[in-house]
């Protein structure tokens, strides 16, 4: 094997927190190389909505905490680099839409938390009047508002911080393809790489940051560091394909969020919603038809009176990983720093730019003495394809 390759900053992981603080290391004068070991956002970044969430889910009951506190910058944080206004210029990312749609179950306490939100959030709701509402929430009885959370298609996101940093990710042939040595306190001395096809590298990196989200556990593991804090929250999402009208928002129920319900478009061009909110954690244990039959019941109460009929149905388990010294729900991005390796997970997609700076801040200044070029005829690594894509076993309600 060649001498090994320097480096400053060795990236573990390639979801949205991979490659958004790839890009960051980068402009700030890192030597930084992403490894991946699967393809770009599998698991949580290509399973998730795209919602910029500003928080409404924690803001809905009035109160203004730390959960909500943390996440309502971040909508305007995205806005700007999607406009090309500050780095990184996302502008070529694909949006499912500029906003989203909040409408309310009939009763006081739904209508309550659509009060609460309104006096909590940084970007306030407005009220839409019927000719301005997506055509399917036309006669609905109750409030429509409109949100400033913008949805973004995942995988396009991925590839646009992916194109910028091709030289810089290195795809590694599964798990078993990363070798690390390390010193019993879990130092980092060098990381040995195998790609694919079966050429080897060696790297040498200064900090080694984890943000594999499952993986991260796996790789504590290995590296003898504890695991008691990580955690792991089920869900089952439900897609529905077909004859559907674009809609993307969130209906409220009791004070919560009941259905969040995102559209983007297949390879045939049929329109598929995601469909999760309170649903998808009630049924994460569930069945596959219990998931659906819940999901279309939902769906009948909160879109009354939309056809469907022809409308195919299907779900996916997703797993949210999570780091919390407290064992409960986060608010926040959360950081486990042990010897030069920091362990790192967003929590939500909205606050990777947040979890970027927590990092970094943790970082000494850049070396300046390291330039990483990436080895001849190394793979880089591709997008992972969305669950829709994948999905063969789609239930028609008749």
């Amino acid at each position: 094997m060649a001498t090994p390759h320097r480096l400053d900053v060795l990236i573990l992981g390639g979801g949205a927190a991979g490659l958004w603080l790839l890009d960051d290391l980068h402009r700030l004068g890192y030597s930084a190389a992403l490894v991946e070991a699967s393809a770009l956002g599998t698991g949580q970044t290509i399973w998730s909505q795209g919602i910029i969430h500003g928080g409404l889910k924690y803001a809905l009951h009035g109160r203004a905490g730390k959960a909500a506190r943390a996440i309502r910058g971040m909508p305007l944080r995205w806005r700007r680099s999607l406009a090309g206004e500050r780095e990184p210029d996302l502008t070529q990312t694909r949006r499912r839409a500029e906003y989203c749609c909040i409408w309310a179950k009939p009763g006081m306490r739904s209508r309550l938390g659509l009060l609460g939100a309104s006096l909590s959030l940084s970007v306030k709701p407005k009220a839409l009047n019927r000719d301005s509402r997506p055509a399917v929430l036309r006669d609905w009885k109750g409030p429509v508002l409109r949100l400033g959370e913008q949805v973004i298609e995942p995988g396009s996101f991925l590839q646009v911080l992916a194109d910028r940093h091709l030289k810089r990710i290195l795809k590694v042939d599964g798990p078993q393809g990363i070798e690390l040595e390390a010193t019993r306190s879990g130092h980092v001395r060098e990381a040995r790489l195998r790609c694919p096809g079966g050429q080897e590298t060696s790297l040498q990196p200064s900090h080694v940051i984890l943000a594999a989200g499952e993986g991260n556990s796996r790789i504590r593991n290995r590296l003898g560091l504890p695991v008691e804090h990580i955690q792991q929250r089920p869900l089952q999402m439900i897609m529905a394909s077909g004859k559907l009208p674009i809609l993307n928002g969130h209906c409220i129920r009791n004070a919560s969020p009941w259905l969040t319900i995102t559209s983007t478009r297949d390879h045939a061009d049929r329109v598929v919603w995601q469909i999760g909110g309170q649903v998808s954690e009630d049924m994460a244990r569930a069945t596959r038809p219990q998931a659906i039959e819940r999901a279309i019941n939902d769906l009948k109460l909160a879109i009354p009176g939309h056809d469907l009929s022809g409308i195919r149905f299907s779900t996916y388990l997703a797993s949210r990983a999570e780091g919390s010294s407290s064992g409960q729900r986060p608010n926040r991005p959360t950081t486990f720093h042990d010897e030069n390796v920091i362990t790192a997970w967003p929590t939500k997609l909205a606050l990777v730019p947040m979890l970027s700076d927590m990092i970094i801040k943790q970082l000494p200044p850049p070396g300046g003495e390291h330039i990483f070029n990436m080895p001849a005829n190394w793979p880089t690594a591709a997008v992972a394809i969305p669950p829709w894509e994948l999905e063969s076993t789609w239930t028609t309600v008749h």
